[in-house]
């Protein structure tokens, strides 16, 4: 098992890469989408603000009574 230093690093990492939207993109585009939608829990504003610098339209919207959000990622 990795250790919790491990773990964090990786996290910090993969948000500061844009790993994983980048594979979400990826793997929507060769299913033939154009968009996806993040939860508030793997993505965050500042996230979303690189995202929309590199040509995608990127929405928030309230999912559940106010406190929870989802971000809508559209390339179409």
């Amino acid at each position: 098992m990795i250790t919790r230093n491990q773990a964090l690093s990786g996290t910090t990492s993969t948000r500061n890469t844009l790993t994983y939207i980048d594979q979400l993109i990826t793997g929507a585009t060769q299913q033939g989408l154009y968009y996806i939608i993040v939860s508030e829990s793997n993505i965050d504003d500042s996230m979303a603000t690189v995202i929309r610098t590199n040509g995608y339209k990127v929405d928030k919207r309230n999912n559940f009574l106010g406190t929870n959000y989802d971000y809508i990622i559209n390339w179409g």
